[in-house]
């Protein structure tokens, strides 16, 4: 908990201060980044962590104790579904204060839940890969698979220079009419199921 409470606890108070120094002009700049940092705070600490665990070998010291495998998953899910929830419920009091159009609010509310189920289904695939492969191994795969993103938007400018008002009003329009009573339930389901495969994985 002390890397996600010193991490985030930090980049949260960064954020206020920058939402109150760019005011309302700047609003739509700030969620965008709001976005990213949902990522940042999970995976940074669930990386530095998983980096300690496995440099001072720490699931072979809780193999030698009385924890069973579920335990010790369901203390990592656990903490990555709280710290989402926090940090979504403050982007979202955040922005809810500020001088948003109700139709750009429903934007903005997407937004943040979307990366913050995005960030929930990551961080679990993320441990699946961490207990099968191994953190270093896991982590080169990551870094792969994060240089060939960086094609993506390429990719994208490519295919769709001419036609990137059409695919940028179609993903708002998709952002808009997403029903949050659903998929926020169906999220919770598919993490925990990815929970109950990990402890699986884990044993």
């Amino acid at each position: 908990m002390v890397y996600f409470i010193g991490y985030c606890g930090f980049i949260l108070i960064l954020t206020a201060i920058l939402r109150m120094a760019l005011g309302n002009n700047q609003v739509v700049l700030l969620v965008l980044i709001s976005g990213v940092l949902i990522l940042m705070l999970v995976f940074g600490p669930v990386f530095f962590n998983e980096q300690y665990e496995e440099k001072h070998k720490g699931y072979d010291f809780l193999d030698i104790l009385p924890v069973s495998a579920g335990e010790i998953v369901l203390a990592k899910f656990g903490l990555v579904l709280v710290t989402v929830v926090a940090i979504v419920g403050y982007l979202l009091l955040l922005f809810s204060v500020s001088n948003v159009a109700p139709n750009d609010w429903i934007l903005v509310r997407s937004y943040i839940l979307m990366s913050g189920a995005g960030c929930l289904f990551f961080a679990a695939l993320s441990y699946l890969g961490i207990f099968s492969l191994g953190y270093t191994k896991f982590a080169m795969i990551v870094m792969s698979f994060f240089v060939l993103l960086g094609f993506v938007p390429i990719l994208i400018l490519k295919f769709y220079r001419e036609n990137m008002d059409v695919l940028i009003e179609n993903i708002l329009t998709f952002l808009r009419h997403v029903n949050w009573l659903a998929v926020i339930p169906l999220a919770l389901i598919g993490y925990l199921s990815l929970m109950f495969v990990a402890i699986k994985v884990k044993e």
